[in-house]
């Protein structure tokens, strides 16, 4: 058994019997003792005054008021396209180039390169305290190789990291005869969910239903890509929500970026929201990768040349009207965005700050990357500090929401099980092609 004394943790992951009206929310943690056994946690509590009785079959860390969050859940990535910036640069950091370069990459994907680069991303992951990811991957040529490699990583990091996968491909494929033979490769390798990306055309509802019906057959649920955009007729979200209606699917449904609905007028974007809470569907914001390639202003002369809008969905407006949001790394080094590192914490805080979720207090907030990031991938025990979840913890250096914010990439400790470590990130130099 491990006990871990005086770990200040969030109180949206605590038990809920643990949360008085008196939390500060600007401060909204609880000083709590955290018992583990094997890779659970079985008892959070208030925490004692006293020191605890010496027991040579507990260990016993003091984490001195430190921040205490559960291993974050990283709900979207692109783990196939990962670390191909070097290869595959967006000179331009628009979206269609984007598509382009990757695309002129893709012969360079076997399974040598990707079992490294996708290697390398989960030891960052890891390092940085994530414990599970849900990563979709293209469809095409590749995806036998695709779905292959990431079910050989996902038994070789089992037990630290939970790797879930999903399809990626344009959704007119599932109204042809091409939507079961995707959906059955995929899940052939374990797939958690169907996917693919979907744009405005007549054809859309038809493509829908028939991506629910096949989803259905299988028992499965749907995690799709809509409106990455910035054009306010754009409006899949609205067709996914009516088509979730209308089928009445039972699965779950997770909709991804829904960056063009903050350009819509206000009433609309209104009913929008209200349609999506009716359908249950889970909201992915992906405020990076957003931040980054939407309103590109490109290199002309026109005024102004600065974007005037900064890519992310309705977040706030998602979450006052009860709609479920997490926020995930999307892309990493690869040409739909530059940057990034797997680092869940910077994600949070760029999130805090970009979506203004601190504006009624940070009470709730974490959970973007924790609890409700689980719940929307179907991992219920991830993401909380609560009796029988998973024994993954991070331990920051700072006692408060504050500090927290201000330095997201500062050291951490990791709690896993019982074992306590500080894992270290890997060198970029190891990314680098065998022939250089």
């Amino acid at each position: 058994m491990l006990l871990v004394r005086r770990a200040r943790v969030p109180v949206a992951l605590l038990p809920a019997s643990m949360v008085t009206d008196a939390i500060d929310p600007l401060e909204p943690a609880l000083l709590c003792d955290i018992t583990i056994a094997g890779t659970a946690i079985t008892a959070v509590s208030p925490a004692s005054t006293s020191a605890p009785h010496p027991d040579h079959a507990t260990g016993v860390l003091n984490v001195e008021g430190a921040l205490v969050v559960p291993g974050f859940v990283d709900a979207h990535v692109h783990l196939d396209k990962t670390h191909t910036w070097h290869r595959a640069p967006n000179r331009s950091a628009t979206f269609m180039d984007a598509l382009e370069s990757l695309g002129r990459d893709r012969d360079n994907w076997t399974e040598d390169d990707l079992l490294r680069r996708a290697r390398f991303a989960l030891r960052c992951a890891w390092a940085h305290g994530t414990r599970a990811i849900r990563t979709h991957l293209d469809t095409g040529p590749l995806s036998e190789v695709s779905h292959a490699t990431m079910a050989t990583l996902r038994n070789e990091w089992l037990g630290r990291i939970t790797l879930q996968t999903v399809p990626l491909g344009g959704g007119a494929a599932y109204a042809t005869s091409d939507g079961d033979r995707i959906a059955d490769l995929a899940l052939r390798h374990g797939a958690s969910a169907l996917g693919g990306f979907f744009t405005m055309s007549p054809e859309l509802p038809l493509q829908l239903d028939r991506l629910l019906a096949i989803a259905r057959d299988r028992g499965i649920g749907i995690d799709l890509h809509v409106d990455e955009n910035g054009e306010a007729n754009a409006e899949v979200l609205r067709h996914v929500a009516e088509a979730v209606l209308r089928s009445e699917f039972p699965h779950s449904v997770i909709c991804g970026h829904c960056c063009s609905l903050a350009t819509q007028p206000v009433e609309r974007a209104r009913s929008t929201i209200a349609l999506v809470k009716a359908a249950r569907i889970g909201i992915i914001s992906l405020p990076l990768c957003n931040l980054y390639l939407q309103d590109r202003r490109g290199t002309g002369t026109a005024f102004p040349r600065s974007p005037l809008w900064r890519g992310l969905t309705l977040i706030r407006d998602f979450l006052d009207a009860g709609v479920p949001v997490a926020c995930a790394s999307d892309n990493v080094r690869d040409a739909f965005y530059a940057f990034g590192d797997y680092n869940l914490a910077e994600v949070y805080t760029q999130s805090v700050r970009l979506a203004h979720l601190d504006g009624a207090g940070l009470s709730d907030s974490i959970n973007v990357v924790t609890r409700t990031a689980a719940d929307l991938i179907g991992l219920p025990d991830f993401g909380r500090i609560i009796p029988g979840a998973r024994a993954h913890l991070s331990v920051f250096s700072a006692h408060r929401f504050s500090e927290l914010l201000s330095r997201p990439d500062a050291a951490r400790r990791c709690i896993d099980g019982e074992t306590i470590h500080q894992p270290t990130l890997p060198d970029f130099s190891e990314l680098q092609d065998r022939s250089n």
